[in-house]
This record gives C-alpha cells, sequence and structure tokens, in this order.
C-alpha cells in the first residue's frame, strides 16, 4: 500500500493487479476482478510490465552547448522551487521550505523571471516543472535541438533515384568533382522528367555528401572500385583462424625502396611475404628484382617448412656483408640467436592468393598439396580477400623501409631528393636488415588485432600469439628434404630418347636412363610420356621421375666438356638465379644443385719411370 493507503496497481496484459506483498525475490499480486494471486521474481515484472516511454540521458551528448545551458538555468530554477536551494547553494527565504508553500514560491520565480527578461507563463513553468521531474534535465531540452533533417524530404523522388544511379555510376569514371556529379545527375533525370523541379545547388552538395557517403564518389578510383567489389544485400562473414597456420596469406608487393644491383644501377625492389593470420607472424619472405615466378613461391613455401634451428649458421655471411658494407648495422651474433631461438616455427595449412599467374601455375598449387595443404583464391579485382598481408605491407614501409637509404616514398608526389647510386643498399644488405627487423622487432611488437583471450584490453606480440597456441594444441610437421622440395617443382613431360630428354632446346642424359629409353610411361594421359622436373635456376640438371617413383639426376649433355672451354668474354651471371640460390643457402631450404664432374687427376711424370728410347720419333 502506499503512503495514503492507496493500492499500487499495474496493468499486466490488459489485465490490472493490485500489490499484496513483496519480498526480496519477488512480489505478489492479486488481480483487481477476479482475485487471482499470482507470483512473480522481480526479473519477471520487469518483462512484463511495459515501461514508460523516456527520453534517453544519452541525448544531452547531441544537443548543441547553448541548447544544454539554457536547460541548466531552468533546472537551477525549478530546483530552487522545489528544494529551497538556489544558485551556488544559496538558501533565501523566499524559497524557504518551511515557511512558504509552493504555490508561493512559484508565484516568486515567475516574477523574479519577469524581472531577468525570461518571463514565461504560468502553465509553461508547470509543464516544465512536470517534465524535469518526470524526465530529468533531459525533459528541459529544446525539442527543435532534437529534430532530425532529411535533406531530401522536398526532393522529388525522380531526383534522388537518378542520383543515386550517377553516384554508383562513377565506379567506370575517372575521379573527378561534385560539379560533374550534378551535372550528370541532371542531365540523366531531365532527359526522362524534363519539367522536373531540380534542387538548389546547396541542395545538390547535401544530397551528394547523403548518398555518396562511403562510396568514395569523389575520393580514390581504386577505394571505389574496391568497395564495388562487396556485397550489398547480405551481412559480412567474419573469418576466425583458430590456430597458426590455419590461415595463411601470401602476397608480392613492389617495395617503396631502390637499390643498387650488381650492374650500378638503381631499381626497386619486390618483396614476396608469407604471413600467418591467427599470430601476424611473418613466415617466410623473398626478395627479388625482377618478377616472381612460381618456383619463387615454392621456394617460399620450402623456406616456412623449414625450422630456423634447422637453418645453417649465418654468422661468417654476416660478418662478411659488414665488412663489404660498413655502414650497415646488423644485429650481434649473440643477439641474432636469441631472436632467432624466439621465431615461431608455424607450418601453412590453408593458403590464400590472388589470381596472378604466378601462383595459379601447377608448380605452387602441387607444392602445396605435396604437403598437405590447400590453396585459395581470393575473389577477382578484390585485394580486402587477404587485407592482412596487403595491410603488412604498409606497415613494412611505415616501420622499416622508411628509414633505409633509397626511400622513395608511395607517390612521386612523396619522392625526396634522389640518393646516389653508392649510397644504396645493396640486395643482400637489405635482406640481412629485414631478417633482423622480423625476428627482433616485428614479432616482439605489441599488436592490436591479437588479444588476449582472458584480457581482452591486452595485446599480445606475434612470438607471444603463437607460443600460447602451442600449448593448447600441439602440431608434428617433418621439415621437407631435398627430394621433397625437387617433387614440388615444375613437372614437364618428354620421350626418353637415345640422347635422353630434350628441355628448353637443352639435351639431358644419365646413365640410369638407359632402361627406360625408348620406353612408355605407365601414364596414359600424357601419352607414354615421362615425368622430368625442372628448376628454371638451375639449367645444368633435370630430373626424371623413373619407373618406380625415383629420382633421375641428368645432366647437360657435354657439360662436362664445357669445362675446359676458354674463356674468351666475360659471361654476365643471371641475377635473379643467384639471388634463389642465395636465398636458399641462407635459409637452408633444400634448393637442388647439380652434381659436379669431379676434375682431372694431376698426374706428374717421374723421369725414372721413363725410357729415352720412349722419346724417340717413329719413322
Amino acid at each position: 500500500m502506499s503512503a495514503r493507503n492507496q493500492p499500487i496497481a499495474v496493468d499486466i496484459d490488459g489485465d490490472v493487479y493490485e500489490l499484496e506483498g513483496a519480498t526480496t525475490k519477488g512480489v505478489t499480486l492479486v488481480h483487481r476482478v477476479t482475485g487471482e494471486r499470482r507470483t512473480v521474481t522481480h526479473a519477471e515484472l520487469a518483462n512484463l510490465v511495459p515501461s514508460e516511454e523516456q527520453r534517453s540521458p544519452r541525448l544531452l551528448d547531441h544537443v548543441p552547448t547553448h541548447v544544454l545551458q539554457a536547460a541548466n538555468i531552468i533546472a537551477t530554477d525549478l530546483d530552487e522551487v522545489l528544494t529551497g536551494v538556489g544558485r551556488n547553494g544559496k538558501c533565501w527565504p523566499e524559497y524557504d521550505l518551511g515557511t512558504t508553500s509552493q504555490e508561493q514560491r512559484i508565484a516568486r520565480k515567475l516574477t523574479e523571471l519577469e524581472r531577468a527578461g525570461r518571463g514565461m507563463a504560468r502553465s509553461t513553468f508547470f509543464e516544465k516543472l512536470g517534465r524535469y521531474q518526470r524526465d530529468g534535465l533531459v525533459g528541459l531540452i529544446d525539442g527543435r535541438a532534437l529534430r532530425s533533417y532529411v535533406p531530401n524530404e522536398r526532393v522529388e523522388f525522380a531526383v534522388i533515384n537518378h542520383l543515386i544511379k550517377t553516384v554508383d555510376a562513377q565506379v567506370k569514371w575517372s575521379t573527378g568533382t561534385k560539379k560533374r556529379v550534378i551535372e550528370q545527375a541532371t542531365a540523366s533525370v531531365q532527359a526522362v522528367y524534363p519539367d522536373v523541379k531540380l534542387p538548389s545547388r546547396s541542395a545538390w552538395y547535401v544530397l551528394i555528401d547523403q548518398l555518396g557517403h562511403g562510396k568514395h564518389a569523389t575520393g580514390s578510383a581504386k577505394t571505389r572500385r574496391s568497395l564495388a567489389n562487396r556485397p550489398k544485400d547480405r551481412m559480412m562473414a567474419k573469418s576466425e583462424p583458430l590456430l597458426p597456420g590455419s590461415q595463411v596469406e601470401v602476397d608480392t608487393n613492389t617495395m617503396d625502396l631502390e637499390v643498387q644491383t650488381p650492374k650500378g644501377q638503381r631499381k626497386r625492389v619486390r618483396l614476396s611475404l608469407m604471413m600467418d593470420v591467427h599470430s601476424r607472424t611473418i613466415m617466410a619472405y623473398t626478395f627479388r628484382l625482377e618478377g616472381t615466378k612460381s618456383v619463387d613461391h615454392t621456394l617460399l613455401l620450402a623456406q616456412a617448412m623449414t625450422p630456423r634451428a634447422n637453418r645453417p649458421s649465418r654468422t661468417e655471411y654476416r660478418e662478411l656483408l659488414r665488412q663489404k658494407t660498413p655502414g650497415i648495422h646488423l644485429l650481434s651474433d649473440e643477439e641474432y640467436e636469441l631472436h632467432a631461438a624466439e621465431h615461431p616455427y608455424i607450418y601453412p595449412t590453408n593458403i590464400t592468393v590472388d589470381r596472378g599467374t604466378d601462383y595459379i601455375s601447377p608448380t605452387f598449387r602441387n607444392a602445396v598439396e605435396q604437403r598437405g595443404g590447400s590453396v585459395l583464391l581470393s575473389a577477382p579485382y578484390t585485394p580486402t580477400s587477404k587485407p592482412h598481408v596487403e595491410r603488412q605491407f604498409h606497415t613494412i614501409n611505415s616501420m622499416f623501409v622508411q628509414h633505409l637509404e633509397g626511400y622513395v616514398g608511395r607517390s612521386p608526389e612523396h619522392k625526396g631528393k634522389e640518393v646516389p647510386v653508392e649510397k644504396l643498399l645493396t640486395l643482400e644488405a637489405l635482406r640481412e636488415l629485414f631478417e633482423d627487423w622480423v625476428i627482433s622487432v616485428w614479432q616482439n611488437t605489441p599488436h592490436s588485432g591479437l588479444r588476449d583471450r582472458l584480457h581482452p584490453t591486452r595485446h599480445l606480440t606475434p612470438n607471444k600469439k603463437a607460443g600460447q597456441a602451442a600449448l593448447t594444441v600441439a602440431q608434428l610437421h617433418v621439415p621437407l628434404n631435398e627430394e621433397n622440395f625437387i617433387l614440388m617443382l615444375e613437372s614437364k613431360f618428354r620421350r626418353i630418347l637415345d640422347t635422353g630428354v630434350k628441355v628448353n632446346r637443352r639435351e639431358y642424359d644419365a646413365p640410369e636412363l638407359n632402361m627406360l629409353r625408348g620406353k612408355l610411361s605407365n601414364m596414359p594421359r600424357h601419352k607414354g610420356k615421362w615425368e622430368v622436373k625442372v628448376d628454371p635456376y638451375n639449367p645444368e640438371a633435370v630430373w626424371v621421375i623413373g619407373a618406380e617413383g625415383e629420382l633421375i639426376e641428368c645432366r647437360e649433355r657435354g657439360a662436362a666438356m664445357r669445362q675446359f672451354e676458354p674463356d674468351f668474354a666475360p659471361v654476365e651471371d643471371d641475377y635473379r638465379a643467384l639471388t634463389a640460390q642465395a636465398d636458399a643457402e641462407l635459409t637452408g631450404t633444400p634448393f637442388p644443385q647439380a652434381k659436379q664432374y669431379p676434375a682431372l687427376p694431376d698426374y706428374t711424370v717421374v723421369d725414372e719411370d721413363l725410357d729415352d728410347d720412349d722419346y724417340l720419333p717413329t719413322f
């Protein structure tokens, strides 16, 4: 019962109930007509009784400052009438609750407001007082400040429809101004509705901002085309890799850096990156001065599958590099070994790539499938299908590349004064600097996308994220050997002739092919031809897969005799092949090398073993 001995009633689904009793667990209600008792918990009562419609207190965050100040002034006047306490906490006798009535206080307040130039009618004051008691300060906010402005409420529907079509059509156009959009939309709508009323110039701009928001109609053309490929009629799913290696992204990008080539020229570097999405670990990378091939990505895969602990020591190589490049700052041998030991080994299971010819070739796909993985192709013209590795290139430019000599910026307008060629880094120096940055800086930098499940506000490093997963699920994968790597190379199919096999206008032969000459393989799809593994970086040898699946190394015919051919002119080395071989040697990947023929034995003639008659000529 209330203080005035009146029953408390609530409306539930059109029936009126009166409160009979209440405990800490719930309340007991009695139907006003039938007398039926009903006991419900407080949580059930909150869902049964409809709440009163009230303005949200968060509306105060959206109103202008002057409107909020005016509401605070009125609230102070109302508080003085209700509590007797005025501005700055002063209590005037005219508003003392013990000696005055509410009616007297309201009359004095209306007179005071009239003198201050803020007078209002008695009914208006009572209306504000009621809203203030019900909604608080929100009830005193001027409703005009909360009214939403709809810019197209007075614009013809045909104009809006044609403007939307014009904004969407900007995808196929080069970036222009809003004036061009207005002219195109005007011509489009007047061609169908000649007498239509057009908006004013300012209204056109407001409509373009509203209808073209997020579409980059007058912004980046590349971003505009990328956004147009997104689905508009469904929610976008979120891919969440659960384990390291379950989602790996690979991509190649031209770095904003120039290096010095062996010929003394300057050239931009192409970086191929393999990245684990779960831990943001950079698993493998390769640098090339020319366009990448499928075998380059096969080397990238082999590098990722070779643990750093199994790789050869880089101590001597790094020391030689310090001597050749005095200004280079590399980690000490102790620091390098410490960070290299902490770098996680992650086996790539699902690899997402774009639709470039170097990725969709059978060489790379077969290499991944032979190791138990799968290749996932991104959507056409949609770099957002592999956003993590795309964003990683930007991170590398901002955290690593921009601090090096030869940085050219992301566009010609950001390029500074050209660095002399002799001060540019070589590709070998760049590779070692990047290796140090990956294992010491990037792998130990907290990432906003890596969060601790128990403490979501705590950011983890790639090393710690991969380490947490390793404690949860154990993975066992056997690293590659040389035979496995050869099997991942590109396959060609040839017949075995009397002179061996012919690949790329070169003839290769081996004694082990004697049993296969003139015979057909057991692959009718290839018309009896034999499978030959070819390495584009090693033209001296190919590998024929025999009848039992064995690898038969075949050397180029005549290569042994060419060892003794005099060098009349210097031959330019293939720097791409040399770079690939250097990557394999430094990372310990089983890069195939042709066996070298032994040199001719040295023989010294002893005078005692010879007879003088042996030197006499025979006539």
